[in-house]
């Protein structure tokens, strides 16, 4: 019965009858994998992992829990786990295409990236394999800084599996970073196609055109883009597309409140890896950090100067922070935000009375705001200081300056900084 609840997509109900039948049967090894399951698609890692290591206990060499096992150790960010785990499923079941995938995916984590592309590629040539094995590939290439090889290797998987709508989204997402968006369009319409319910590229079209643009995104939709963007995020961001938001933030802190004290705490909104928050380290007795991508949060702990880190949307992160900071920065954050005033109200409230608000805005041809070209929403600014000054700022200062590139267009943004007044 558990069985059956998981393949209908009911979660709860399924752990329930699982945790039924290991009470009444302790050693029924199927009914731990089924508990595991269930636990797993819940979010409930810990209790997973549980469930998983009392039928491996039972049965040392299970298959199904040896490579749960492994993806729980994914999960939580135990690579080294993983291969050990993953190793011995395969021990256990040679040649086992899906485990041998989930196996380059953890050693590509593991920093084996060499090892990974390897036993990746090797199972790219055989005959029954999962899709997601190119997913893989181009991931770890795109990680390595070949862009063109990560595109060959997801459009060898659209060639593969022609009829898979999560191949074209990658694509879509890939080209999408590459500020191709006129062939990433296209990925998302094969996507949605394939799979009328996909929010992400239903957001993306309609946005496009496409249909009736809404003023914010769905949940989840950058969520998903930025997980997949973080491992090459940075590179890509700064050596690629000449990214420097971070840069404009800085200088413009620095021109407003002077030589750096180190006496501010400072609230680094939509942080990705931590790039501004570097920059602002100097004026800064304690910096937080929240972004909307899990991985992204990952990334930004490696460089040990956040004092609080968290996976949250904007909104739920400030809604229980009132009068928590002198400094809020956002360096390239509206344009995934859409309407900006709740936001801007929220920072206000956020800001001790004195306190500074800067962040960078993409401008484009839009009486308010609207979606630019580049799959961003884009800005008039002086919407932007209305909706400020209706919130308890004054304008500081107002700048305009280049902050990245797409193709060969350079992106200008204006570079707000606003002080809270009473």
């Amino acid at each position: 019965m558990a069985r059956l609840a998981l393949r209908l997509g009911r979660a709860a109900p399924a752990a329930e009858l699982a945790a039924t039948a290991v009470r009444l049967d302790p050693g029924l090894v199927e009914g731990w994998l089924q508990l595991g399951i269930a636990r797993r698609r819940l979010g409930e890692v810990k209790d997973a992992r549980t469930a998983f290591d009392r039928a491996l206990t039972i049965d040392p060499g299970n298959l199904h829990a040896l490579n749960e096992t492994g993806n729980i150790a994914l999960a939580a960010g135990d690579a080294a786990g993983a291969v050990t785990a993953f190793r011995k499923a395969l021990d256990r079941a040679p040649g086992n295409p899906v485990i041998r995938c989930n196996l380059g995916l953890a050693l590509g984590h593991a920093g084996r990236t060499a090892d990974a592309l390897a036993e990746l590629r090797a199972l790219s040539r055989e005959d029954t394999i999962p899709p997601e094995t190119f997913d893989h590939i181009a991931a770890l290439e795109a990680l390595g800084g070949d862009m063109a090889a990560a595109e060959a290797a997801q459009a060898a998987g659209i060639s593969r599996f022609p009829d898979r709508a999560r191949g074209h989204l990658l694509m879509a997402r890939l080209k999408s970073t590459l500020g191709r968006t006129d062939e990433a369009l296209g990925h998302f319409r094969d996507c949605r196609r394939l799979d009328p319910e996909n929010a992400e590229a239903a957001f993306v079209l309609a946005a496009m055109g496409e249909g009736e643009a809404p003023p914010t995104p769905p949940d989840g939709y950058y969520a998903g883009l930025f997980d997949y963007y973080a491992d090459f995020f940075e590179w890509h961001l700064t050596e690629k597309l000449g990214y420097c938001g971070h840069r404009l933030i800085r200088d413009r802190i620095a021109a407003v409140l002077g030589e750096p004290a180190g006496q501010l705490e400072i609230l680094d909104l939509g942080c990705g890896t931590g790039l501004c928050a570097a920059e602002v380290l100097p004026w800064a007795s304690a910096i937080d950090g929240i972004d909307i991508a899990a991985k992204m949060i990952a990334n930004a702990a490696k460089r040990g100067i956040y004092r609080q880190l968290e996976t949250a949307s904007a909104l739920d992160f400030l809604a229980g922070k009132e009068a928590a900071y002198d400094l809020v920065t956002a360096a390239d954050l509206l344009g995934y935000i859409g309407e900006p005033r709740p936001l801007i109200a929220a920072v206000r409230r956020s800001l001790r009375d004195g306190g500074h608000f800067c962040f960078t805005a993409e401008l484009g041809d839009a009486e308010s705001f609207g979606m630019g070209g580049h799959i961003r929403y884009v800005y008039n600014p002086d919407f932007l200081v209305s909706a400020a000054t209706d919130s308890g700022f004054e304008t500081v200062s107002r700048d305009t300056g280049t902050m990245r590139r797409d193709g060969e267009e350079p992106i200008r943004v204006e570079v707000l900084m606003l002080r809270a007044v009473r």
